[in-house]
């Protein structure tokens, strides 16, 4: 069993600078605690590394920076080691948080379950400069654990970091949080205990906190598990999980959430290889939906039938493919639909959504949708963003209600060396359609 571990880890290590991915994202290497952040139109994964597949302790000797422009296509960027900060030699490289400011970039970072560091560098990919040469936070500040931080800069310009280890019943373990001074390497007053209430199943027992912010509301994660504030200072109400437990999505599943051309996603990592080497963990991402309440739900539908996949690639093939799956859209919201599940609605003149890298599209002739609409409007479907190239264009009738949907077929022509579906939407009005899915066939 090692000797062909080993060999495929080889073989997967000569493809190392670029990997196309679906999910896991990085096979065979031991990608964990993964974070992406979206800096001059490019997305950045940074992750630590379980070095053994074996072991029965954490193994953590790096952290590794990842680009892409897809989400699909993954460039190796650069390896940080601990040598280069306050630790020296080590394998405690636990896991990582970022956050741009005034032209630099801020690397946080876990010694173990310790205490926490920063590096700074002119660029996403770095290279990245020890800021302080000793911790930023250190272990004795407060009565919890100083590691695992997430940093948040907020609509007024106010810095935060969250860090610690949560567990109810034990008043020393809390999620902590420090308001960083405009520097963002040096932090003001003393650390804030973070107030949880509700259902003591959710983000019990968790470290690794993550924080964001959409319409209003901060959403405190730890894994799958979250809790909601209207004040960055709480207290946040527990409000559920993102995932079913399926694939790794639980309350350990550390990774993060963000947005990227008006799609939201969510990546984490798994400890796929059972209890009896627990510490080897792999990192997946799917695609994040908002319900209408605020609620988030990582979409289990597109991880049950296409996991493998991952996000940013479809094939003719599939049965159907949900309208929000999309990579990319513009003039259009994805909302809760009243058949169970989500759809796009205020479709507005003009509108788009994008997909893109379709598998078996050359021997396709139609595409079918499955739309409402109580005044009509009208599909056109092109090839790319250009709007150079069309494919084809239906009218969808009205169907009498918003909760009354009609199939609707839509010739194809000019396929040759097509592999993206674009589909812009016209007529008259601020809400034109509803489109739950499409199908090639």
């Amino acid at each position: 069993m090692k000797t062909i571990f080993r060999t495929t880890l080889i073989l997967f290590l000569v493809s190392y600078n670029l990997l196309s991915a679906g999910n896991p994202i990085k096979p065979y290497a031991g990608m964990a605690d993964p974070h992406i952040f979206i800096f001059n139109k490019k997305a950045y994964l940074y992750s630590t590394r379980d070095a053994d597949s074996t072991a029965h302790k954490f193994i953590m000797p790096e952290w590794n920076i990842w680009s892409s422009d897809n989400l699909v296509d993954w460039k190796h960027e650069r390896t940080i080691l601990p040598t280069e900060t306050y630790m020296g030699k080590s394998n405690n490289c636990w896991a990582t948080d970022h956050a741009y400011r005034d032209g630099k970039y801020y690397f946080y970072f876990s010694n173990g379950n310790i205490n926490t560091g920063v590096m700074v560098s002119d660029a996403p990919a770095g290279p990245y400069k020890d800021a302080l040469g000793k911790p930023l936070i250190d272990e004795n500040l407060s009565s919890g654990k100083e590691y695992d931080p997430t940093v948040f800069i907020d609509n007024d310009g106010k810095a935060y970091l969250i860090y610690g280890h949560f567990k109810d019943k034990d008043p020393a373990l809390s999620y902590f949080l420090l308001e960083l001074n405009k520097d963002m390497i040096s932090f003001s007053g003393s650390p804030y205990r973070i107030k949880i209430e509700g259902d003591i199943n959710v983000l019990d027992g968790n470290d690794k906190p993550n924080l964001h912010k959409r319409n209003g509301i901060y959403y405190l994660s730890a894994g799958a598990h979250y809790a909601t504030s209207k004040s960055i200072f709480g207290p946040y109400k527990r409000t559920g999980t993102t995932g079913n437990n399926k694939n790794g999505l639980g309350p350990r599943a550390h990774g993060n959430f963000f947005e990227w051309n008006k799609q939201w996603f969510h990546t984490w990592c798994h400890f796929h290889l059972g209890k009896e080497v627990a510490y080897y963990r792999e990192s997946y991402i799917g695609y994040l939906h908002y319900k209408d309440n605020g609620e988030m739900l990582t979409d289990t539908t597109f991880l049950n039938n296409h996991f493998s996949t991952g996000v940013g690639q479809y094939d003719a093939k599939w049965d159907k493919i949900e309208a929000e799956w999309y990579m990319a859209a513009t003039g259009n919201e994805k909302r809760e639909c009243p058949k169970g599940g989500f759809e796009i609605q205020k479709v507005q003149p003009k509108s788009s959504l994008f997909f893109p890298n379709i598998k078996n599209i050359e021997n396709i002739r139609q595409i079918s949708f499955f739309a409402s609409s109580v005044q009509g409007g009208n599909i056109l479907v092109y090839a790319d963003n250009t709007c150079t190239k069309l494919l084809g264009m239906v009218k969808v009738p009205k169907t009498g209600s918003w909760k009354q949907y009609q199939q609707i077929n839509c010739k194809l022509k000019n396929l040759n060396n097509v592999k993206n579906i674009y589909l812009v939407f016209d007529g008259k009005g601020k809400d034109i359609l509803h489109l739950d899915w499409f199908a090639l066939n």
